[in-house]
């Protein structure tokens, strides 16, 4: 073993043992315990908000392949994203808090973006759909150019405000604007769903027990009797689910303020690991089921779709709250990221560099994929090299991670 090695392996051994002796480990427990709390409650409420979700864009709105998963299910598997930004930056009372928020969300982007398509790629490729193995998955061309320019450009856009080192009003307008010319660009994909086949779905003859409804948030079963639905009770659904969803989230940025108070860091990382993967849960969840499915498009678009509404509306909105309120009480209506930053050496905007340079990898890896036409669309071919570099990709995030920590 050379010295070098010996010696950064010994300077590891002493990090290691002075973060130890730091550590309130029952604190420590007690977060990790809240983070698993949260995760189960955001699952099962966002299969509750995706059952209704599924509802509405086939059968109401009938959306065209890729944009349901753009729209409906990129919006629910957000939420947590949205609230948890909310409750870090408004519950705690502290602008370091915004800082989190923007930590969770980039932590959360990286995931969906690398991740998740790789879970996907895997599965479909490895396990198979319905038991027969896909060589690789057929993506629109178009649906990859759509979302990959949206997302890179909301990224661009919050590094230069992020830049500026003062956070205000009017840029998170400027970010709920650029989602609101996104989802007009997708509106051009409603009403455009082809007749569907009819999916053969198992009927379940026992009736759900309550106590089984309410373990796991089935709020069709426990409003309206396992009914099929219809727009109302679907939208009663997605509301109870998203209340269910908030209060999972404030449960969570308690545990990414706890947890970073017993390891004596900042709140920010233990956001961009603790809160990402937590939040990230229905992301995954939601697109691995569109993938087995064989609805690639609406896997693909779920994950980077739910980015742009990260970046746009999860941090656009809170910002515009925050420093409104600010302004009609009075103070400055801006979040500095001078203090904001709890992190070292501008940290938070290092990370957004180190997002946007992986979001452009993955969506140029997936667009000199190979390609062929299909019914007059140019379709991507996507099979197991590219979710295999993907993981790399995420390997090399989290080593980054690390060493900032370290």
């Amino acid at each position: 073993m050379s010295r070098d090695i010996k010696i950064t392996l010994l300077h590891l051994l002493i990090f290691g043992s002075l973060m130890l002796a730091t550590i309130d480990s029952t604190g420590l427990l007690l977060a990790f315990g809240l983070v698993l709390l949260s995760m189960y409650i955001i699952k099962y409420a966002c299969d509750a908000f995706e059952d209704a979700s599924d509802y509405l864009g086939t059968e109401v709105y009938k959306m065209a392949p890729g944009v349901r998963g753009a729209t409906l299910e990129a919006v629910a598997s957000s939420l947590p994203e949205l609230f948890t930004t909310l409750f870090l930056l408004f519950i705690f009372h502290d602008q370091g808090g915004f800082a989190a928020g923007v930590a969770t969300c980039a932590g959360s982007a990286v995931f969906d973006a690398v991740v998740i398509p790789a879970v996907c790629i895997l599965a479909v490729t490895i396990k198979g759909v319905d038991g027969t193995v896909i060589d690789s998955l057929l993506l629109k061309r178009s649906t990859i150019v759509r979302d990959g320019f949206f997302f890179i450009l909301a990224e661009i856009c919050l590094i230069i405000f992020l830049g500026t080192g003062v956070l205000t009003w009017w840029m998170g307008l400027i970010l709920m604007g650029l989602y609101g010319v996104y989802f007009a660009v997708l509106i051009k994909g409603f009403g455009q769903e082809d007749e569907e086949e009819e999916e053969d779905k198992e009927e379940d003859d026992s009736e759900s027990n309550l106590f089984i409804a309410l373990l796991s948030f089935d709020f069709n079963q426990l409003l309206f009797g396992g009914r099929d639905f219809t727009t109302s009770s679907a939208w009663t659904v997605l509301s109870f689910a998203t209340l269910t969803i908030a209060g999972a989230c404030y449960i969570l940025s308690e545990s990414v303020m706890l947890s970073a108070e017993s390891l004596g860091i900042a709140p920010y990382f233990t956001a961009v690991i603790l809160g990402a993967a937590a939040t990230s849960v229905p992301d995954t969840i939601l697109s691995y089921k569109d993938a087995m499915k064989g609805d690639y498009d609406d896997a693909v678009a779920n994950a980077v779709g739910s980015n742009i509404f990260d970046i746009c509306v999860a941090l656009g909105l809170p910002l515009v709250l925050y420093t409104s309120l600010q302004m009609i009480n009075g103070s400055d209506g801006y979040i500095s990221m001078a203090t904001a930053n709890t992190a070292s050496d501008g940290d938070v905007q290092t990370l957004r560099i180190v997002l946007i340079g992986i979001s452009i990898a993955i969506v140029g890896l997936f667009l000199v994929a190979p390609k062929e036409d299909s019914d007059g669309e140019t379709v991507l071919l996507i099979g197991k090299g590219h979710g295999f570099t993907m993981l790399g990709i995420y390997g090399i995030w989290t080593g980054y991670i690390l060493m900032q920590i370290i």
